[in-house]
């Protein structure tokens, strides 16, 4: 009896040692091409308290997706982003553009609201913009008349950091989000204006997890 009990506790330990422990699922980040439309302005406040009407321009660039938890990623983007106003007078008949390209990279946490894969998520963080070039027109009676290069003065910034906030929707393969985002330093040191961009952005993903294909016994 004695060596039976000996010999069980034996086979059970072999069998328990040749179970591996379970292992954590690996988290994989996606990235890919993020296109959309921007609608910029500028304030003198913050979000929502435009001094200008909004200027439409399209957003072009790629993000990375690094897992930091199944529900938190850190989402850096590279964006060339269009910034600017419109002013319009129309009992004079006047309308000008000014139009800013930018160089802008966001520094995203990407909270998901479900411990789910893909679904519902928030999005807020710092971004950085660099100012590449501008333009400024205006239209007299509907016929331009300026069109100039603008050109920074001692009195612009050309680095700008911004603060993003919006929330979103992601699929395995395709995603959008709405955002906002504000300028923290000034365009204009004198005037204290802040660039302020509302846009709708969508993402194809790719990467992530890869695919398993299970042979045939």
């Amino acid at each position: 009896m004695r060596c039976l009990l000996l010999w069980s506790a034996f086979l059970i330990g072999q069998f328990a040692w040749a179970q591996e422990p379970p292992k954590k699922e690996p988290l994989y980040g996606h990235h890919g091409p993020r296109i959309g439309l921007g609608m910029a302005t500028q304030s003198t406040g913050g979000l929502f308290q435009n001094t200008n009407d909004l200027l439409l321009g399209p957003i072009i660039g790629w993000h990375f997706e690094i897992p930091l938890h199944p529900q938190v990623i850190l989402q850096p983007e590279v964006l060339w982003m269009t910034k600017g106003f419109v002013i319009r007078n129309p009992a004079q008949g006047v309308r000008s553009r000014s139009t800013f390209r930018y160089l802008e990279v966001p520094l995203l946490l990407k909270i998901s609201t479900d411990k789910q894969p893909d679904g519902m998520y928030l999005i807020g963080g710092p971004s950085m913009g660099y100012f590449l070039s501008g333009r400024y027109q205006q239209w007299l009676n509907g016929q331009l008349n300026t069109d100039v290069k603008y050109d920074l003065g001692s009195n612009n910034n050309r680095f700008q950091f911004s603060a993003v906030l919006g929330m979103g929707m992601e699929g395995p393969k395709w995603g959008f989000d709405v955002r906002a985002q504000t300028s923290v330093t000034p365009f204009e040191r004198l005037i204290r204006v802040q660039n302020v961009v509302y846009a709708l952005t969508f993402s194809y993903r790719m990467g992530g997890r890869p695919l398993v294909v299970q042979q045939e016994d």
